[in-house]
């Protein structure tokens, strides 16, 4: 049961603060949510909670107050009464999740239309999906938030790849799944990245799949260079969509990493220089640029690389009517894809897969959707993210000196041990020879520099057929890189030197 403040009977020696209390108790809900205060305005018809703290909540109190007197209370008075609701919510047994577009209880789905009135809530069950006015979930707005269309009652998911192009089948079935799995609530998502040359419609594709996903009136945002600022537009988008990169730096990769997988980042609350806020949350990212953006190992570990085919001239329309034919097909792929879902909850319980990649409940559940869309559609899927991954491992050892290196180095020769300083003086002489930059921040100046920068590439060089492993030798540590899959019989070991 949701948890409302009985209301007070109004007396004549009732103070301005008293008035506020009272007024701002009647027909709302106080929670909270890991300690942040909440109240839902209208719980009897409305899924929409609001934080205690914020300025609509101060403006309902201003309202419901001036509706009974006439006048406007000061300040002090709101900020009074504002104090109390904060301690009650907080205080309160009652504590539930709130949400941003998606949510989960007890095995079934909710996506928030975030509409005003009426039935706007989509469940999705194992045994179809319907929409509803009240959900068991909370949802939070913000001021980017646009309202989603109302899916029409037939759908079909397939209408979503007649507004993008991409130069494979593969990168087809990737994207289909991909966007149907944004709405799997609680798993962490690959962060998509969208290549191509000029022309291939980078950003009116992104701008599609977000308005898909989670509308929003800026629908592309700008990549910000603070952490923080970044943090804050992480926490308040689902599907944060960051158009024309060209490079992201490494502060802002770590924090891109933890909102693919779900984490949080914590900073001072405002004006306070001891209390701490944590903003968590858990996103749908797309990427999108000429050339693949992100260069950064365990970042490319996280995503998805989709590339987009140049649209001939001949081809193309003018916007007004792109987006015309895209919105009049939305309802219908919404309808499509929560359809699938819906198959796909059945399906979900009886997928053991062998062997999972790095995002493990994205191909348990890409699987999944994919059957769900045609049956045998699975294996495709996972032959297809299968090569994904490769792909995006061949990007990160191309983007890293060391690994470059390393691959250069093993193109003349199965097997290679030694020192790790003689390893570091063999991979300067292929860098020098393959013009490599060892001038970059990433290149090793010393033996122990090189073991850390060799771990932050290891899975990507066994994506490239290549083992390396470093281990104590006595007074020195002995590095060994082999080709996988090379017979001990037909290497020639080069014995370590002291």
């Amino acid at each position: 049961m949701r948890s409302t403040i009985n209301q007070s009977n109004c007396q004549q020696t009732e103070t301005v603060t008293e008035r506020l209390i009272r007024l701002g108790s009647v027909g709302n809900t106080y929670f909270h949510d890991k300690g942040e205060p909440y109240v839902c305005f209208d719980s009897k018809n409305s899924s929409k909670a609001t934080k205690v703290r914020s300025k609509a909540f101060t403006m309902m109190l201003q309202k419901r107050y001036f509706v009974e007197t006439g006048q406007i209370p000061q300040p002090d008075q709101l900020n009074q009464a504002k104090i109390h609701f904060e301690g009650f919510a907080t205080l309160s047994d009652k504590q539930h999740s709130v949400e941003t577009r998606i949510g989960e209880h007890k095995g079934n789905f909710y996506y928030d239309l975030n509409i005003s009135g009426g039935k706007s809530i989509v469940e999705i069950s194992k045994a179809g999906w319907r929409l509803i006015q009240v959900s068991p979930v909370y949802f939070r707005t913000s001021q980017n938030m646009l309202p989603q269309v109302v899916p029409s009652a037939k759908g079909n998911v397939k209408l979503l790849l007649k507004h993008v192009r991409f130069k494979s089948k593969a990168d087809k079935l990737l994207y289909l799944v991909y966007v149907i799995s944004c709405f799997v609530y609680g798993i962490p998502h690959p962060i998509l990245i969208l290549s191509g040359e000029k022309g291939a419609a980078k950003s009116t594709s992104t701008r599609m799949t977000r308005s898909i996903v989670d509308p929003a009136s800026n629908d592309i945002l700008f990549m910000q260079t603070a952490v923080r600022e970044l943090a804050i537009t992480l926490q308040n988008n689902y599907m944060p969509a960051f158009d024309n990169l060209t490079s992201i730096s490494e502060k802002i990769s770590d924090l891109l990493c933890v909102a693919a997988t779900g984490g949080g980042y914590s900073t001072r609350k405002m004006y306070s220089d001891d209390e701490e806020t944590i903003l968590s949350f858990k996103r749908c990212i797309i990427l999108n640029g000429i050339n693949v953006v992100a260069s950064k190992a365990d970042l490319l570990d996280r995503c998805i690389l989709l590339e987009l085919a140049r649209i001939d001239e001949s081809e193309r329309k003018a916007e007004q009517e792109v987006w015309q034919e895209f919105n009049d097909d939305k309802p219908a792929i919404l309808s499509g894809i929560f359809t699938v879902l819906s198959k796909a909850l059945q399906i979900r319980p009886t997928v053991k897969l062998a062997g999972l990649q790095r995002m493990g409940d994205f191909s348990i559940w890409g699987y999944a959707i994919a059957e769900a869309i045609k049956p045998g559609l699975g294996d495709s899927f996972l032959k297809a993210y299968s090569l994904n991954i490769k792909r995006a491992s061949e990007e990160a050892t191309s983007a890293h000196p060391v690994a470059s290196a390393i691959i250069a180095m093993m193109r003349k020769t199965d097997y290679w041990q030694g020192s790790v300083t003689e390893l570091l003086g063999h991979l300067e002489d292929v860098a020098s020879r393959e013009r490599i930059d060892i001038r970059n921040k990433v290149w090793p100046k010393g033996p122990h520099v090189l073991s850390r920068r060799i771990n932050e590439i290891l899975s990507n060089l066994k994506q490239c057929g290549i083992s390396v492993e470093i281990r104590h030798g006595g007074d020195f540590k002995v590095a060994t890189v082999e080709k996988i899959g090379i017979k001990q019989s037909n290497a020639k070991p080069q014995p370590a030197k002291k």
